[in-house]
């Protein structure tokens, strides 16, 4: 099973820096809603998936727009 999709951008130099910094966003987005996860599963605790979509969605909803927050920190809910 493939984990990672690779995009090659063909784009001016303006464009490829706001996509490297939507980029950034969302690697971020993902890596803090999973440490916060983590954290909970390592403490043994019960993981709750709604309390660490708000604490994440609430710092990243201004750059990556709502939805775009949902997207990612609901990725693995529905395996």
């Amino acid at each position: 099973m493939r984990r990672s999709n690779t995009v090659r951008i063909i784009a001016g130099k303006e464009t490829k820096a706001k996509l490297k910094a939507l980029e950034k966003a969302f690697v971020d987005c993902w890596n803090e809603v999973n440490k916060l996860r983590c954290e909970q599963y390592k403490k043994h605790e019960p993981v709750d998936f709604n309390k660490t979509e708000k604490i994440v969605y609430e710092k990243y909803k201004a750059v990556l727009h709502g939805a775009n927050v949902q997207q990612v920190t609901r990725k693995n809910m529905g395996a």
